[in-house]
């Protein structure tokens, strides 16, 4: 599942280049950095990313998740800042969906 996840989040980062001003540089692999600090997207980007990742989760595992919950938003390490700590983040959401 975790390779389908990255896929899916690699994906949604590459769907997003037409509209950025510099499309991300995932050479780093699962340590790309997305949002954040060091990250490469700015808030609006963030927010494609987040809706194309859901849809494509919803789209391959059939369970709808939330990825920018009350949760996630006020977790001390943000899920959102690299496609390593989205991936964690979005197989724990499926997990708990397929539990539900």
């Amino acid at each position: 599942m975790k390779d389908k996840v990255e896929g899916i989040i690699f994906a949604a980062v590459d769907g997003l280049s037409h509209v950025l001003a510099q499309p991300v540089d995932c050479s780093a692999g699962a340590a790309t950095a997305l949002f954040g600090v060091e990250g490469q997207l700015d808030s609006m980007s963030l927010v494609s990313l987040i809706v194309s990742v859901e849809e494509a989760v919803e789209a391959a595992f059939g369970v709808t998740v939330v990825l920018a919950s009350e949760k996630a938003m006020s977790a001390r390490r943000s899920p959102f800042t690299s496609v390593a700590s989205l991936t964690e983040h979005v197989m724990a959401l499926v997990g708990e969906q397929a539990h539900a």
